[in-house]
């Protein structure tokens, strides 16, 4: 592989990293800042039941979807995922714009910065392959590449919630 080839390969490989720790990090902000208004919903009920002299349950399913939605969002660690997704997406784009400053590495220049998206890939959770798909047909149509891969519409669908282990297996 030339120079500008292995360049080229890297370049598209840091856009296509990028755009998927964006697309974890909006997904995760998402569900924690659905979670937290359905809670300040739920809890603005349950002061609304009690000083209206509801009836019974109505405060205690309130109290009781206050209490599971705050747990679940402890548990699954929606906000420490967005701001991991975050620190991996700034640590790509570090490594980008040393490779674009660079008018003309060298094959120990890109074999350095190689070496630095593994360390950063090293640190990363496992992927979902096909979300990674969707970004890698992103940056392919980005440069007006015909490299693009096939996903079914649940695929797409269901990006973030699916490991897509299969998904290189055709």
């Amino acid at each position: 592989m030339t120079v500008e080839e292995e360049r080229h390969a890297l370049t598209c490989d840091l856009q296509r990293s990028v755009r998927y720790h964006r697309l974890r990090e909006r997904f995760f902000e998402g569900w924690s800042n659905t979670f937290s208004v359905l809670s300040l919903l739920a809890g603005s009920s349950v002061v609304v039941a009690l000083l209206a002299e509801w009836a019974d349950w109505v405060p205690l399913v309130a109290g009781a979807a206050v209490a599971a939605m705050q747990a679940l969002d402890q548990v699954l660690r929606l906000s420490a995922k967005a701001r991991h997704h975050n620190s991996l997406a700034s640590e790509f784009l570090a490594v980008e714009r040393i490779l674009t400053l660079n008018a003309d590495p060298t094959q120990d220049d890109l074999r350095e910065l190689r070496a630095e998206v593994l360390s950063i890939e090293a640190r990363e959770p496992p992927v979902r392959r096909y979300l990674d798909l969707i970004c890698h047909n992103q940056v392919a149509r980005s440069i007006g590449s015909d490299d693009l891969v096939k996903l079914t519409w649940w695929q797409r669908r269901f990006a973030q919630y699916l490991s897509g282990d299969t998904a290189l297996q055709r």
